[in-house]
């Protein structure tokens, strides 16, 4: 069923995305988000839209058939910069070692998060952009071609972690079909995964359904992903323990302009990460990019409801919340509120 948006929600959601599109680096590229849904549009900026949006999505386990899908930021540089949820948990209450930062060229320094319970970072390349940063990066393979995959091979190189293509289920994103995925990774990724290095499978979105190629979307996406690469000859000639990818990863976005209650979005988000896991088998699960929209207090109290989960899930690793940026976890460079609560 579709959401009616009075002048005043319009309103709310427009002043919004202007904040989010002062921290676009790259507005040639279009707004980080785009709305799957004629009756909402943004005029926030003169930037164009990318590409075509999906035309069938859904949030998984939300219900709404008005869904917010991220365009994520593109790299900068060339070739970049089982549990269904458990109680029993390694990690401290301030996260352990699972939280990282998402950050890009636009962000301020991450040192202001020296003192916290953060341990990793990424930047959606496959090289930092903050080359100064205490925390441990991990590069990403943004998508098989140039001038994400030029330097891969070097920028690669002696990281115990890395992921793969960015939202391949998303047409203005890596836009590959599962056959085109499963044979670039055969030759991107595992020739990486020596002793001690871990790779991830290609982060897929929250969506569900087909997009306007005709591809699936989010954990269906994932898993014909899997489930290719484990019948292909040529895949299980280099699998380790039987597998494709020693992680998945997931990105997640709430109801556009916090239209849903906070509740609604925290209900959408658990039933994501069962989904997800129980998809992941008994590999790790990654969020490195997830996100509710709508007020910081709302926002606020997402984090204090699901940060907790994310933390005894035993399943879930690493996950990062979007992301570091004046407007959004930082004011003038420093940590604010929201920050402090997902930092810990």
């Amino acid at each position: 069923m579709s959401r009616n948006y009075s002048i005043s929600s319009l309103f709310l959601l427009s002043s919004f995305l202007s904040t989010l599109t002062a921290a676009n680096p790259h507005p040639q590229w279009g707004n980080r988000h785009r709305h799957i849904a004629s009756s909402v549009v943004e005029t926030t900026t003169n930037a164009p839209i990318i590409a075509a949006q999906p035309t069938v999505t859904q949030l998984a386990g939300g219900g709404s058939d008005l869904t917010t899908l991220p365009i994520d930021p593109l790299p900068t540089t060339a070739g970049g910069d089982s549990r269904v949820v458990s109680s029993s948990s390694s990690s401290t209450s301030t996260g352990g070692e699972k939280r990282g930062l998402a950050y890009n060229s636009s962000s301020p320094s991450l040192s202001s998060f020296s003192k916290t319970g953060i341990t990793w970072s990424h930047d959606w390349n496959s090289a930092p952009s903050d080359s100064s940063s205490q925390f441990m990066f991990v590069p990403t393979l943004w998508s098989d071609q140039s001038p994400h995959s030029d330097n891969w091979d070097q920028n690669a190189a002696g990281h115990e972690y890395l992921m793969s293509f960015n939202e391949p289920d998303i047409v203005a994103q890596a836009n590959m079909d599962v056959n085109s995925a499963v044979d670039k990774y055969k030759s991107l990724m595992f020739p990486k995964r020596t002793s001690g290095v871990k790779i991830g499978a290609p982060s897929v979105t929250s969506g569900s359904g087909k997009n306007e190629a005709g591809i699936p979307m989010g954990t269906s996406w994932l898993s014909q992903f899997l489930d290719q690469c484990n019948d292909d000859s040529s895949c299980q000639a280099n699998l380790t323990n039987h597998s494709p990818s020693d992680f998945v990863s997931g990105h997640w976005y709430g109801c556009p302009g916090g239209s849903c209650t906070v509740q609604d979005d925290i209900n959408s988000f658990n039933n994501y990460i069962s989904d997800l896991v129980s998809k992941a088998q008994d590999r790790e699960v990654w969020i490195p990019e997830f996100q509710r929209y709508g007020d910081a207090d709302g926002q606020k109290q997402f984090l204090e409801s699901v940060l907790p989960t994310l933390d005894s899930n035993s399943a879930v690793t690493h996950y990062a919340y979007f992301m570091v940026v004046d407007g959004i976890m930082t004011t003038n460079g420093q940590p604010n509120e929201l920050g402090r609560t997902f930092a810990g």
